[in-house]
C-alpha cells in the first residue's frame, strides 16, 4: 500500500493522465511526467483480470516494485493482458526497463 501523500486524487490522476509522457512494454504502459514528489499509480482493468483479488494482487506487485526504484515523478502503470500471465521477475524487469526509460 502506499502512503496517502503519494496517492494521486481522481483531479490530480486525470491531469497527469492527459499531460503525460508515455512509454509502451508488452506488460505495461507508462505515463510518465515529472514532479518535485514521487506519485505512482497502477491501473488493471476488468477485461484484464475479473476477480477484484486478481487485479488487487497486480496493483499490489507494482507498488512494490515501483517502492525502490522511483523517487520523483508522477507515474500512471496502466498494465495490459500479458501482464497477468507473466511472473512476478518478469514484470519487475519490465517496469525497470519502463521507468529507465524516463531518465533517458
Amino acid at each position: 500500500m502506499l502512503k496517502k501523500k503519494e496517492r494521486l486524487s481522481r483531479t490530480e490522476f486525470s491531469r497527469f493522465f492527459s499531460l503525460g509522457k508515455r512509454y509502451n512494454s508488452n506488460i505495461a504502459q507508462l505515463i510518465y511526467t515529472p514532479h518535485p514528489t514521487k506519485h505512482v499509480s497502477a491501473v488493471v482493468s476488468k477485461k484484464i483480470e475479473r476477480k477484484a483479488v486478481d487485479r488487487n494482487k497486480l496493483r499490489r506487485r507494482v507498488y512494490n516494485i515501483t517502492r525502490n526504484e522511483v523517487e520523483k515523478g508522477v507515474y500512471i502503470f496502466i498494465l495490459k493482458k500479458t501482464a497477468s500471465e507473466t511472473s512476478y521477475k518478469n514484470l519487475k524487469e519490465e517496469i525497470i526497463k519502463l521507468i529507465s526509460k524516463t531518465t533517458k
